[in-house]
Protein backbone atom coordinates (compact mmCIF):
# COMPACT_ATOMS: atom_id res chain seq x y z
CA UNK A 1 0.00 0.00 0.00
CA UNK A 2 2.74 2.34 0.63
CA UNK A 3 4.38 2.06 -2.31
CA UNK A 4 1.46 2.46 -4.29
CA UNK A 5 0.44 5.85 -2.79
CA UNK A 6 3.81 6.58 -3.41
CA UNK A 7 4.19 5.81 -7.14
CA UNK A 8 0.36 7.62 -7.25
CA UNK A 9 2.14 10.98 -5.62
CA UNK A 10 5.23 11.08 -8.29
CA UNK A 11 3.23 11.01 -10.87
CA UNK A 12 0.98 13.80 -9.38
CA UNK A 13 3.15 16.15 -7.45
CA UNK A 14 6.25 17.63 -8.18
CA UNK A 15 9.35 15.95 -6.94
CA UNK A 16 9.81 18.53 -3.82
CA UNK A 17 5.88 18.85 -2.77
CA UNK A 18 5.63 18.67 1.01
CA UNK A 19 3.18 15.46 0.95
CA UNK A 20 5.78 13.64 -1.48
CA UNK A 21 8.48 14.37 0.50
CA UNK A 22 7.11 12.66 3.66
CA UNK A 23 5.84 9.85 2.12
CA UNK A 24 9.12 9.19 0.87
CA UNK A 25 10.57 9.48 3.94
CA UNK A 26 7.93 6.79 5.43
CA UNK A 27 8.72 4.52 3.16
CA UNK A 28 12.23 4.46 3.44
CA UNK A 29 11.21 3.87 7.50
CA UNK A 30 9.25 0.81 6.02
CA UNK A 31 12.02 -0.06 3.83
CA UNK A 32 14.00 -0.41 7.15
CA UNK A 33 11.52 -1.89 9.27
CA UNK A 34 11.42 -4.49 6.58
CA UNK A 35 14.90 -5.23 6.11
CA UNK A 36 14.91 -3.93 3.08
CA UNK A 37 17.95 -1.86 3.75
CA UNK A 38 18.89 -1.04 -0.41
CA UNK A 39 16.08 -0.05 -1.03
CA UNK A 40 15.97 2.18 1.98
CA UNK A 41 19.31 3.51 0.94
CA UNK A 42 18.27 3.97 -2.95
CA UNK A 43 14.95 6.07 -1.36
CA UNK A 44 16.82 7.90 1.19
CA UNK A 45 19.60 9.55 -0.63
CA UNK A 46 17.35 10.83 -3.43
CA UNK A 47 15.55 12.09 -0.16
CA UNK A 48 18.55 13.78 1.10
CA UNK A 49 19.81 15.14 -2.49
CA UNK A 50 16.52 16.70 -3.03
CA UNK A 51 16.27 18.31 0.13
CA UNK A 52 19.48 20.11 -0.15
CA UNK A 53 18.77 22.27 -2.95
CA UNK A 54 16.41 24.16 -0.74
CA UNK A 55 19.40 25.21 1.53
CA UNK A 56 16.64 26.81 4.09
CA UNK A 57 14.89 23.81 4.49
CA UNK A 58 15.21 21.05 7.59
CA UNK A 59 16.52 18.23 6.71
CA UNK A 60 17.87 17.00 9.64
CA UNK A 61 15.13 13.93 9.61
CA UNK A 62 16.41 12.92 6.26
CA UNK A 63 19.68 12.32 7.51
CA UNK A 64 18.90 10.99 10.85
CA UNK A 65 17.08 8.16 8.67
CA UNK A 66 19.92 7.71 6.27
CA UNK A 67 21.86 7.43 9.06
CA UNK A 68 20.35 4.37 10.53
CA UNK A 69 19.75 3.04 7.30
CA UNK A 70 23.83 2.72 6.57
CA UNK A 71 23.96 1.32 10.28
CA UNK A 72 21.89 -1.56 9.34
CA UNK A 73 24.04 -2.03 6.23
CA UNK A 74 27.33 -1.88 8.40
CA UNK A 75 28.29 1.50 7.00
CA UNK A 76 29.23 2.56 10.50
CA UNK A 77 31.75 5.49 9.52
CA UNK A 78 29.34 6.70 6.93
CA UNK A 79 26.76 6.58 9.10
CA UNK A 80 28.60 8.38 11.83
CA UNK A 81 29.97 11.37 9.95
CA UNK A 82 25.93 12.19 9.48
CA UNK A 83 25.02 11.38 12.68
CA UNK A 84 27.79 13.63 14.87
CA UNK A 85 27.00 16.72 13.69
CA UNK A 86 23.20 16.37 14.04
CA UNK A 87 23.17 16.82 17.92
CA UNK A 88 24.71 20.61 17.53
CA UNK A 89 21.19 21.44 15.15
CA UNK A 90 18.98 20.73 17.88
CA UNK A 91 18.02 21.96 21.40
CA UNK A 92 18.76 19.88 24.51
CA UNK A 93 15.82 18.49 25.76
CA UNK A 94 14.03 19.00 22.40
CA UNK A 95 12.64 15.23 21.85
CA UNK A 96 14.82 15.08 18.16
CA UNK A 97 17.82 15.78 20.40
CA UNK A 98 17.47 12.84 22.28
CA UNK A 99 16.59 10.83 18.93
CA UNK A 100 20.04 12.05 17.56
CA UNK A 101 21.99 11.25 20.89
CA UNK A 102 20.46 8.23 20.89
CA UNK A 103 21.69 6.78 17.55
CA UNK A 104 24.76 8.21 18.06
CA UNK A 105 25.30 6.05 20.43
CA UNK A 106 24.34 3.12 18.76
CA UNK A 107 26.84 3.80 15.89
CA UNK A 108 29.52 4.06 18.56
CA UNK A 109 28.01 0.70 19.98
CA UNK A 110 28.77 -1.12 16.72
CA UNK A 111 32.19 0.63 15.91
CA UNK A 112 33.14 -0.55 19.59
CA UNK A 113 33.50 2.87 21.25
CA UNK A 114 31.44 1.49 24.27
CA UNK A 115 32.97 4.47 26.70
CA UNK A 116 31.62 7.13 24.65
CA UNK A 117 28.45 5.44 23.69
CA UNK A 118 28.08 5.68 27.80
CA UNK A 119 28.82 8.97 28.21
CA UNK A 120 26.16 9.74 25.71
CA UNK A 121 23.53 6.82 27.20
CA UNK A 122 23.03 7.42 30.97
CA UNK A 123 21.89 11.05 30.87
CA UNK A 124 20.15 10.05 27.95
CA UNK A 125 17.69 7.91 29.96
CA UNK A 126 17.75 10.32 32.71
CA UNK A 127 16.60 13.07 30.19
CA UNK A 128 13.83 10.69 28.54
CA UNK A 129 12.24 9.47 31.58
CA UNK A 130 11.97 13.59 32.30
CA UNK A 131 10.42 14.85 29.34
CA UNK A 132 8.53 11.71 27.84
CA UNK A 133 7.94 9.35 31.09
CA UNK A 134 9.54 6.28 32.12
CA UNK A 135 6.92 4.14 30.29
CA UNK A 136 7.35 6.13 26.72
CA UNK A 137 8.34 3.57 24.25
CA UNK A 138 11.50 5.61 23.47
CA UNK A 139 12.18 5.41 27.13
CA UNK A 140 12.45 1.96 27.11
CA UNK A 141 14.47 1.78 24.02
CA UNK A 142 17.15 3.98 25.76
CA UNK A 143 16.93 1.53 28.97
CA UNK A 144 17.17 -1.25 26.55
CA UNK A 145 20.82 0.29 24.33
CA UNK A 146 22.05 1.27 27.60
CA UNK A 147 21.62 -2.33 29.28
CA UNK A 148 23.40 -3.27 25.65
CA UNK A 149 26.47 -0.94 26.51
CA UNK A 150 27.19 -2.45 29.75
CA UNK A 151 26.77 -6.02 28.38
CA UNK A 152 29.62 -5.03 25.72
CA UNK A 153 31.72 -3.62 28.73
CA UNK A 154 31.04 -6.62 31.21
CA UNK A 155 28.77 -4.92 33.67
CA UNK A 156 26.16 -7.82 33.45
CA UNK A 157 24.52 -7.06 37.40
CA UNK A 158 23.83 -3.38 35.38
CA UNK A 159 22.58 -4.81 32.40
CA UNK A 160 20.33 -7.01 34.04
CA UNK A 161 18.76 -4.83 36.98
CA UNK A 162 17.70 -2.87 33.43
CA UNK A 163 16.39 -5.90 31.27
CA UNK A 164 14.30 -7.66 33.25
CA UNK A 165 11.65 -5.38 34.92
CA UNK A 166 12.26 -3.62 31.18
CA UNK A 167 10.91 -6.76 28.88
CA UNK A 168 7.65 -6.87 32.13
CA UNK A 169 7.09 -3.16 30.53
CA UNK A 170 7.80 -3.51 27.40
CA UNK A 171 4.88 -6.56 27.11
CA UNK A 172 2.57 -4.94 29.40
CA UNK A 173 2.88 -1.16 27.07
CA UNK A 174 3.51 -2.66 23.46
CA UNK A 175 2.56 -6.40 23.65
CA UNK A 176 3.72 -9.68 23.42
CA UNK A 177 4.28 -10.11 19.76
CA UNK A 178 5.56 -6.23 19.26
CA UNK A 179 8.86 -6.21 17.40
CA UNK A 180 10.15 -4.28 20.39
CA UNK A 181 9.48 -6.60 22.52
CA UNK A 182 10.83 -9.77 20.70
CA UNK A 183 14.28 -7.42 20.74
CA UNK A 184 13.68 -6.73 24.44
CA UNK A 185 13.49 -10.89 24.96
CA UNK A 186 16.53 -11.27 22.97
CA UNK A 187 18.90 -8.81 24.55
CA UNK A 188 17.69 -10.40 27.75
CA UNK A 189 18.83 -13.61 26.81
CA UNK A 190 22.09 -12.66 25.58
CA UNK A 191 22.82 -11.46 29.14
CA UNK A 192 21.63 -14.44 30.91
CA UNK A 193 23.83 -16.36 28.74
CA UNK A 194 26.42 -13.83 29.62
CA UNK A 195 26.28 -14.98 33.35
CA UNK A 196 25.64 -18.41 32.52
CA UNK A 197 22.39 -18.82 33.06
CA UNK A 198 21.58 -21.01 29.65
CA UNK A 199 18.15 -22.76 30.47
CA UNK A 200 16.95 -19.57 31.07
CA UNK A 201 18.02 -18.10 27.27
CA UNK A 202 17.07 -21.22 25.76
CA UNK A 203 13.53 -20.54 26.77
CA UNK A 204 13.43 -17.12 25.81
CA UNK A 205 14.60 -17.51 22.60
CA UNK A 206 12.94 -20.41 21.34
CA UNK A 207 9.41 -18.66 21.84
CA UNK A 208 10.80 -15.73 20.37
CA UNK A 209 12.09 -17.39 17.45
CA UNK A 210 8.80 -19.05 16.86
CA UNK A 211 7.60 -15.81 17.68
CA UNK A 212 9.17 -13.96 15.34
CA UNK A 213 8.49 -16.52 11.93
CA UNK A 214 5.20 -15.86 12.49
CA UNK A 215 5.24 -11.99 13.04
CA UNK A 216 7.51 -11.09 10.92
CA UNK A 217 8.45 -14.13 8.44
CA UNK A 218 11.11 -16.39 8.03
CA UNK A 219 13.40 -14.34 5.82
CA UNK A 220 13.24 -11.30 7.82
CA UNK A 221 16.71 -10.03 9.02
CA UNK A 222 15.07 -9.93 12.90
CA UNK A 223 14.18 -13.58 12.11
CA UNK A 224 17.54 -14.71 10.93
CA UNK A 225 19.25 -13.03 14.18
CA UNK A 226 16.40 -14.54 16.93
CA UNK A 227 17.52 -18.35 14.87
CA UNK A 228 21.74 -17.31 15.44
CA UNK A 229 21.00 -16.65 19.24
CA UNK A 230 19.34 -19.57 19.35
CA UNK A 231 22.10 -21.74 17.85
CA UNK A 232 24.43 -20.06 19.67
CA UNK A 233 22.51 -20.95 23.30
CA UNK A 234 22.39 -24.84 22.09
CA UNK A 235 26.65 -24.66 21.66
CA UNK A 236 26.33 -23.51 25.02
CA UNK A 237 24.49 -26.13 26.50
CA UNK A 238 26.75 -29.14 24.31
CA UNK A 239 23.45 -29.21 21.64
CA UNK A 240 25.89 -28.80 18.69
CA UNK A 241 23.51 -30.66 16.30
CA UNK A 242 20.85 -29.04 16.95
CA UNK A 243 22.88 -25.58 16.15
CA UNK A 244 24.32 -26.82 12.76
CA UNK A 245 20.76 -28.09 11.81
CA UNK A 246 19.81 -24.03 12.59
CA UNK A 247 23.08 -22.43 11.38
CA UNK A 248 23.70 -24.23 7.56
CA UNK A 249 20.02 -22.90 6.26
CA UNK A 250 20.66 -19.19 8.40
CA UNK A 251 24.25 -18.76 6.59
CA UNK A 252 22.11 -19.17 2.94
CA UNK A 253 19.39 -17.18 4.19
CA UNK A 254 21.47 -14.48 5.11
CA UNK A 255 23.27 -14.18 1.93
CA UNK A 256 19.93 -13.93 -0.08
CA UNK A 257 18.49 -11.73 1.99
CA UNK A 258 21.24 -9.18 3.70
CA UNK A 259 24.26 -9.80 1.14
CA UNK A 260 28.02 -11.35 1.83
CA UNK A 261 28.99 -8.63 3.37
CA UNK A 262 26.62 -7.54 5.24
CA UNK A 263 28.02 -7.50 9.34
CA UNK A 264 24.69 -10.29 10.10
CA UNK A 265 25.86 -12.83 7.53
CA UNK A 266 29.71 -12.48 8.60
CA UNK A 267 28.42 -12.99 12.37
CA UNK A 268 26.36 -15.66 11.01
CA UNK A 269 29.33 -17.39 8.93
CA UNK A 270 31.76 -17.22 12.21
CA UNK A 271 28.98 -18.62 14.02
CA UNK A 272 28.62 -21.98 11.65
CA UNK A 273 32.66 -22.03 11.47
CA UNK A 274 32.37 -22.56 15.42
CA UNK A 275 29.67 -24.99 15.10
CA UNK A 276 31.91 -26.75 12.81
CA UNK A 277 34.90 -26.38 15.28
CA UNK A 278 32.96 -28.04 18.19
CA UNK A 279 31.74 -31.05 15.70
CA UNK A 280 35.78 -32.00 14.82
CA UNK A 281 34.88 -29.96 10.81
CA UNK A 282 38.19 -28.40 11.45
CA UNK A 283 39.09 -27.98 7.50
CA UNK A 284 34.67 -26.94 6.94
CA UNK A 285 35.83 -24.27 9.62
CA UNK A 286 38.66 -23.16 7.97
CA UNK A 287 37.16 -22.69 5.07
CA UNK A 288 35.11 -20.31 6.04
CA UNK A 289 37.07 -18.51 8.88
CA UNK A 290 40.07 -17.72 6.05
CA UNK A 291 37.65 -15.82 3.56
CA UNK A 292 35.75 -14.01 6.86
CA UNK A 293 38.82 -12.59 8.36
CA UNK A 294 39.26 -10.65 4.97
CA UNK A 295 35.91 -9.74 4.51
CA UNK A 296 35.78 -8.38 8.05
CA UNK A 297 38.94 -6.13 7.42
CA UNK A 298 37.40 -5.12 4.35
CA UNK A 299 33.97 -4.22 6.17
CA UNK A 300 34.64 -3.22 9.42
CA UNK A 301 38.32 -2.12 9.59
CA UNK A 302 41.52 -3.80 11.22
CA UNK A 303 40.53 -2.54 14.77
CA UNK A 304 37.10 -3.38 14.95
CA UNK A 305 36.26 -5.83 17.78
CA UNK A 306 34.26 -8.08 15.15
CA UNK A 307 37.10 -8.48 13.20
CA UNK A 308 39.75 -9.00 16.21
CA UNK A 309 37.34 -11.95 17.18
CA UNK A 310 37.26 -13.31 13.71
CA UNK A 311 41.29 -13.39 13.89
CA UNK A 312 40.91 -14.89 17.44
CA UNK A 313 38.66 -17.79 16.07
CA UNK A 314 41.05 -18.65 13.03
CA UNK A 315 43.65 -18.87 15.24
CA UNK A 316 41.66 -20.97 17.05
CA UNK A 317 41.21 -23.03 14.10
CA UNK A 318 44.58 -23.23 13.26
CA UNK A 319 45.38 -24.63 17.21
CA UNK A 320 42.85 -27.84 16.32
CA UNK A 321 44.81 -28.18 13.24
CA UNK A 322 48.27 -28.00 14.93
CA UNK A 323 49.40 -25.47 12.89
CA UNK A 324 50.60 -23.33 16.23
CA UNK A 325 52.89 -20.89 14.95
CA UNK A 326 50.16 -19.66 12.52
CA UNK A 327 48.39 -19.53 15.21
CA UNK A 328 50.70 -17.75 17.24
CA UNK A 329 51.78 -15.02 14.61
CA UNK A 330 47.56 -13.89 15.10
CA UNK A 331 47.42 -14.19 19.12
CA UNK A 332 50.07 -11.92 20.04
CA UNK A 333 49.55 -9.37 18.27
CA UNK A 334 45.43 -9.26 18.63
CA UNK A 335 46.16 -9.55 23.04
CA UNK A 336 47.63 -6.37 22.41
CA UNK A 337 44.82 -4.82 19.99
CA UNK A 338 42.56 -6.30 22.26
CA UNK A 339 44.25 -4.28 25.69
CA UNK A 340 44.61 -1.09 23.82
CA UNK A 341 40.89 -1.40 22.28
CA UNK A 342 38.95 -2.36 25.61
CA UNK A 343 41.79 -2.51 28.15
CA UNK A 344 43.05 -5.36 29.84
CA UNK A 345 40.22 -6.30 32.51
CA UNK A 346 37.52 -6.39 29.60
CA UNK A 347 36.26 -9.89 29.59
CA UNK A 348 37.13 -9.96 25.80
CA UNK A 349 40.47 -9.28 26.92
CA UNK A 350 40.38 -11.86 29.22
CA UNK A 351 39.50 -14.48 27.17
CA UNK A 352 42.08 -13.34 24.40
CA UNK A 353 44.61 -14.07 27.15
CA UNK A 354 43.39 -17.67 28.17
CA UNK A 355 43.58 -18.47 24.08
CA UNK A 356 47.42 -17.62 23.46
CA UNK A 357 48.25 -19.35 26.85
CA UNK A 358 46.36 -22.60 25.36
CA UNK A 359 48.34 -22.32 22.05
CA UNK A 360 51.46 -22.16 24.54
CA UNK A 361 50.78 -25.59 26.32
CA UNK A 362 49.85 -26.80 23.04
CA UNK A 363 53.56 -26.44 22.18
CA UNK A 364 54.74 -27.70 24.87
CA UNK A 365 55.82 -23.90 26.31
CA UNK A 366 54.07 -24.47 29.96
CA UNK A 367 55.93 -21.89 31.94
CA UNK A 368 54.75 -19.43 28.96
CA UNK A 369 51.53 -20.54 29.41
CA UNK A 370 51.67 -20.60 33.67
CA UNK A 371 52.70 -17.02 33.70
CA UNK A 372 49.35 -16.13 31.63
CA UNK A 373 46.43 -18.33 33.23
CA UNK A 374 47.58 -17.77 37.00
CA UNK A 375 46.93 -14.07 37.01
CA UNK A 376 43.96 -14.73 34.41
CA UNK A 377 42.00 -16.67 36.74
CA UNK A 378 42.68 -14.02 39.52
CA UNK A 379 41.45 -11.49 37.38
CA UNK A 380 38.25 -13.39 35.96
CA UNK A 381 36.91 -14.14 39.13
CA UNK A 382 37.36 -10.26 40.03
CA UNK A 383 35.50 -9.41 37.17
CA UNK A 384 32.88 -11.91 37.01
CA UNK A 385 32.72 -13.84 39.78
CA UNK A 386 34.07 -17.79 41.39
CA UNK A 387 30.76 -19.15 39.59
CA UNK A 388 30.80 -17.68 36.03
CA UNK A 389 31.41 -20.39 33.21
CA UNK A 390 33.88 -17.95 31.83
CA UNK A 391 35.61 -18.77 35.56
CA UNK A 392 34.92 -22.23 35.65
CA UNK A 393 36.73 -22.67 31.90
CA UNK A 394 39.34 -20.59 33.08
CA UNK A 395 40.13 -22.45 36.25
CA UNK A 396 40.41 -26.00 34.06
CA UNK A 397 42.76 -24.44 31.80
CA UNK A 398 45.31 -23.89 34.67
CA UNK A 399 44.66 -27.27 36.67
CA UNK A 400 45.63 -28.76 33.41
CA UNK A 401 48.47 -26.42 32.87
CA UNK A 402 49.53 -27.55 36.55
CA UNK A 403 49.53 -31.31 35.61
CA UNK A 404 51.63 -30.71 32.43
CA UNK A 405 54.36 -29.57 34.33
CA UNK A 406 54.87 -32.95 36.37
CA UNK A 407 54.41 -34.57 39.52
CA UNK A 408 54.97 -31.53 41.77
CA UNK A 409 52.44 -29.36 40.45
CA UNK A 410 49.70 -32.76 40.65
CA UNK A 411 48.28 -31.43 44.52
CA UNK A 412 48.17 -28.11 42.87
CA UNK A 413 45.99 -29.42 40.38
CA UNK A 414 43.52 -31.56 42.62
CA UNK A 415 43.35 -27.96 44.78
CA UNK A 416 41.64 -26.59 41.71
CA UNK A 417 39.79 -28.73 40.19
CA UNK A 418 37.86 -31.04 43.12
CA UNK A 419 36.03 -27.86 44.03
CA UNK A 420 36.02 -26.87 40.41
CA UNK A 421 33.61 -29.83 39.60
CA UNK A 422 31.59 -29.46 42.68
CA UNK A 423 30.82 -25.83 41.88
CA UNK A 424 30.39 -26.98 38.32
CA UNK A 425 27.71 -29.49 39.54
CA UNK A 426 25.99 -26.50 41.12
CA UNK A 427 26.01 -24.48 38.37
CA UNK A 428 25.71 -26.00 34.87
CA UNK A 429 24.17 -29.64 36.43
CA UNK A 430 25.01 -33.06 36.36
CA UNK A 431 24.22 -33.64 32.75
CA UNK A 432 26.08 -30.51 31.64
CA UNK A 433 28.80 -31.52 29.42
CA UNK A 434 31.31 -29.37 30.88
CA UNK A 435 30.76 -30.66 34.27
CA UNK A 436 31.24 -34.15 33.19
CA UNK A 437 34.73 -33.04 31.33
CA UNK A 438 35.66 -31.50 34.52
CA UNK A 439 34.76 -34.62 36.74
CA UNK A 440 36.99 -37.43 34.01
CA UNK A 441 39.62 -34.70 34.76
CA UNK A 442 39.06 -35.00 38.37
CA UNK A 443 39.60 -38.75 37.95
CA UNK A 444 42.85 -38.36 35.85
CA UNK A 445 44.36 -36.22 38.50
CA UNK A 446 43.26 -38.91 41.12
CA UNK A 447 45.28 -41.37 39.33
CA UNK A 448 48.40 -39.91 38.66
CA UNK A 449 48.11 -38.82 42.46
CA UNK A 450 47.62 -42.70 43.17
CA UNK A 451 43.95 -42.35 44.28
CA UNK A 452 43.02 -44.98 42.60
CA UNK A 453 39.20 -45.58 44.36
CA UNK A 454 37.90 -41.97 44.00
CA UNK A 455 38.92 -42.42 40.15
CA UNK A 456 36.83 -45.53 40.26
CA UNK A 457 33.81 -43.99 42.13
CA UNK A 458 33.81 -41.15 39.71
CA UNK A 459 33.65 -42.76 36.58
CA UNK A 460 31.56 -45.28 37.42
CA UNK A 461 29.10 -42.52 38.02
CA UNK A 462 29.60 -40.19 35.15
CA UNK A 463 29.93 -43.82 32.49
CA UNK A 464 25.53 -43.55 32.57
CA UNK A 465 25.74 -39.48 31.63
CA UNK A 466 28.36 -40.12 29.14
CA UNK A 467 26.86 -42.49 27.16
CA UNK A 468 23.16 -41.19 26.80
CA UNK A 469 24.60 -37.53 26.35
CA UNK A 470 27.02 -37.88 23.84
CA UNK A 471 27.46 -41.18 22.64
CA UNK A 472 29.56 -44.47 23.33
CA UNK A 473 32.31 -43.59 20.84
CA UNK A 474 32.84 -40.37 21.78
CA UNK A 475 36.44 -39.70 23.11
CA UNK A 476 35.15 -38.84 26.92
CA UNK A 477 33.24 -42.07 27.07
CA UNK A 478 35.98 -44.14 25.94
CA UNK A 479 38.20 -42.16 28.26
CA UNK A 480 35.65 -42.89 30.99
CA UNK A 481 35.60 -46.66 30.30
CA UNK A 482 39.14 -46.91 29.64
CA UNK A 483 39.97 -45.84 33.57
CA UNK A 484 37.31 -48.14 34.29
CA UNK A 485 38.62 -51.11 32.46
CA UNK A 486 42.23 -50.74 33.72
CA UNK A 487 41.16 -50.23 37.10
CA UNK A 488 38.71 -53.19 37.04
CA UNK A 489 41.50 -55.46 35.77
CA UNK A 490 43.81 -54.12 38.55
CA UNK A 491 46.63 -53.04 35.95
CA UNK A 492 47.53 -49.78 37.34
CA UNK A 493 50.99 -49.90 35.74
CA UNK A 494 49.34 -49.14 32.76
CA UNK A 495 47.44 -46.24 33.11
CA UNK A 496 50.11 -43.90 33.88
CA UNK A 497 52.02 -43.26 30.79
CA UNK A 498 48.53 -43.04 28.86
CA UNK A 499 47.68 -39.98 31.06
CA UNK A 500 48.06 -37.19 28.08
CA UNK A 501 46.89 -33.39 28.09
CA UNK A 502 44.09 -33.85 26.11
CA UNK A 503 42.42 -30.01 24.55
CA UNK A 504 41.23 -27.74 26.91
CA UNK A 505 38.19 -26.30 26.51
CA UNK A 506 38.07 -23.15 24.96
CA UNK A 507 36.10 -21.27 22.11
CA UNK A 508 34.93 -18.15 21.38
CA UNK A 509 32.35 -17.56 18.59
CA UNK A 510 32.32 -14.57 16.38
CA UNK A 511 29.81 -13.22 18.28
CA UNK A 512 25.90 -13.49 18.45
CA UNK A 513 23.55 -11.65 16.33
CA UNK A 514 22.12 -8.36 17.59
CA UNK A 515 19.71 -6.34 17.41
CA UNK A 516 19.32 -2.90 19.25
CA UNK A 517 16.30 -0.55 19.48
CA UNK A 518 16.75 2.09 17.03
CA UNK A 519 14.63 4.97 17.51
CA UNK A 520 13.53 6.80 14.82
CA UNK A 521 11.96 10.52 14.40
CA UNK A 522 8.38 10.83 14.18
Amino acid sequence: MAEFVFRELSNRLEEHHPILLEQSSQLGRIYNNLGRYHDALELQKSLLEKSEKHPGEDNTQYIGDLALTLCNLGKYDEALALQEPLLKRTMEDHPDTLTHAGNLAVIYQNLGRYNQALELEEPLLQRSKKVLGEDHPDTLIRASNLARTYRKMGKYAQALHLEEPLLKKSRQILGEEHPDTLICRGNLARTYKAVGKYTQAQALEESRLKTSRQVLGPDHPDTLICGGNLANTYKKLGKHEQALDLEEPLLNMSRNVLGEDHPSTLTCAGSLADTYMKLGKHDQALGLQEPLLERSKKVFGKVHLDTLMCAGNLAVTYRQLKKYREGLALQVPLLEAYKVVLGELHPDTLTCTGSLAITYSRMGEYNNALSLEEPLLEKSKQILGDDHCDTLTRTYNLARTYMDLGQYYHVKALQLQKPLADLAKDVLGMEHPDTLVYFNTLAEIYILLGQYDNARDICKCLLPSFKSLMGDSHPETMYCLDILRKLQEDDKAKIGPEFRRRPPKFYRTLGMFSKTFRNLLK
